[in-house]
């Protein structure tokens, strides 16, 4: 009812609504095709709070705030599946990264969830961005889990705007590819 009542105050005082801002989560990694397995990485499942195309940021540990006019461009469990594709591709230690886990040569399928994916305000002047991640990586032909891990990220937030957090995650996400994708391959390597 309060929503309304503003939204009628501001229509009839002649305000304007401020835009919605879109937000996505490029992979800035730069590599090469390899020589390695051939990787499916399905989209992620998203625990709540941020299953949802708000961005979330933190004052506390308590609660959870959303920039109701800055919103992801896509789910949250997606846009981090296609960051990990693309970085993963890039390391250079895969002959492929698909996002199909039913395309011809796929041998293992990486899938989890997403745990995290938010601003946290540490203070006035210092902010950082968070992504928690619960991965699982199942072989294609029998659907054992042969690997799994949490990961947990945070990287600094030069300047306090969805742009920056969005920025600063996507570093992470890069961080987190170059971690992830030798422990892959050596999954993939080891002799079942």
């Amino acid at each position: 009812m309060r929503k309304l009542y503003f939204l009628l105050l501001l229509a009839g005082c002649g305000g304007r609504m401020p835009e919605t801002r879109y937000y996505d989560l490029p992979s800035s990694a730069h590599g090469h095709v390899g020589q390695g397995p051939v990787l499916a990485v399905e989209p992620l499942e998203v625990d709540e709070p941020y299953d949802d195309d708000r961005m979330v940021y933190r004052e506390n540990p308590y609660r959870v705030d959303y920039y109701h006019y800055h919103r992801w461009s896509a789910s949250p469990g997606a846009l981090v599946s296609r960051h990990l594709e693309r970085a993963l591709a890039a390391s250079g230690r895969f002959a492929a990264v698909l996002r199909d886990e039913d395309a011809r040569g796929v041998t293992f399928i990486l899938g989890g969830r997403l745990l995290a994916l938010e601003e946290v305000d540490l203070s006035k002047h210092r902010w950082l961005a968070r992504v928690a991640l619960e991965l699982a990586l199942r072989d294609a032909a029998s659907g054992d889990v042969v690997w799994t891990r949490r990961v947990e990220l945070t990287e600094p937030v030069a300047r306090q705007s969805p742009e920056g957090v969005a920025r600063a995650l996507s570093r992470a996400l890069d961080r987190a590819a170059r971690r992830l994708a030798p422990e892959l391959v050596a999954v993939a390597a080891a002799p079942k």
